[in-house]
């Protein structure tokens, strides 16, 4: 008997009916841009969406800013900032958020260093607040307490970074260079001390955005809440890869990455900092500084196309 596989594949289809499942698909819509209404979230750098507040997203400003981060919602909406007591804002370039046994952490990477001269960096973590809880509700200035710190530095000198994203699974942190030729590709082991310095681990090189001039530079990452998907950005392109069935992070960013629709816009974001997903994972977000251009800073949605 001849075997047809083109035949048992229409057949299965066919067979399928409505009880298969929705293929995902991974490309997205043009990013929509809603202007932030906080005035103060004036130099955007990380961003993060967040798990205790659905549909709330949370950012912060780049180096000379105090030690704050601001949540808002979807729309740009929202005025509420929380300071981290204890933390300095030397240079805080990207931030993540992950879950754990006792609720979601959230991850402020101090990890800017442009002339790459500070002999060490720090990711400063701390619970993530309810903005429902009635403290939150009768200010819109909160502190933090607790905050725990992990300082680390890197096994071969100095390093300028602006990308910082978790494994959800493994709760390992992994920091990407900004202006290395080919980028290098970091990891501080779960789980991390937050009395000692500890000496991040050399991943790999990668070569997706070779900097061959600063639109290259790398400025943000996240991985989708599922552990499925990655996102890394740079000034002008967004790099997108889903990764196999036990692929590791790391030979995901070994293979060719696919290109999403973004097109750099000067006067839209002109300095794109900062990335992150959804936290249903159907859409991202991007957000840029103001810069010297003075724009208002906007909030860009992608959603996924259906």
């Amino acid at each position: 008997m001849k075997y047809y596989p083109f035949l048992t594949l229409l057949t299965g289809l066919l067979a399928c009916n409505n009880d298969c499942p929705t293929p995902i698909i991974d490309d997205f819509e043009k990013g929509v841009g809603s202007l932030v209404e906080n005035s103060n979230l004036d130099e955007a750098s990380g961003l993060a969406a967040s798990y205790t507040n659905p549909g709330m997203i949370w950012s912060h400003n780049d180096s000379g800013d105090s030690n704050r981060i601001f949540l808002m919602d979807s729309l740009g909406k929202g005025t509420k900032e929380f300071y981290l007591e204890g933390a300095v804002n030397r240079d805080w370039e990207d931030m993540a958020i992950t879950k754990f046994s006792d609720g979601t952490y959230i991850y402020v990477g101090d990890i800017g260093d442009n002339l790459a001269v500070y002999p060490s960096c720090t990711i400063y973590r701390v619970k993530e607040p309810n903005a429902a809880s009635q403290a939150v509700q009768a200010s819109n200035s909160i502190t933090l307490k607790d905050v725990q710190k992990i300082t680390y530095v890197y096994p071969d000198g100095a390093r300028d970074a602006e990308c910082m994203f978790i494994d959800h699974d493994t709760k390992d942190i992994y920091i990407l260079s900004k202006r290395d030729l080919k980028q290098r590709l970091y990891k501080l082991p779960y789980p991390q001390s937050y009395t000692q310095t500890i000496t991040a681990e050399f991943v790999e090189e990668v070569s997706f955005s070779t900097a061959l001039n600063t639109m290259f530079y790398i400025t943000a990452g996240d991985i989708s809440p599922d552990n499925k998907e990655i996102l890394i950005r740079n000034y002008g392109q967004i790099y997108h890869w889903r990764r196999a069935d036990g692929e590791s992070i790391a030979k995901a960013l070994l293979r060719p990455a696919k290109l999403l629709d973004y097109t750099y816009s000067a006067s839209e974001e002109a300095q794109g900092e900062g990335i992150a997903f959804s936290r249903t994972g159907t859409d991202y977000y991007t957000i840029g500084e103001a810069t010297d251009y003075k724009l208002p800073v906007k909030l860009f949605r992608y959603a996924r196309k259906k």
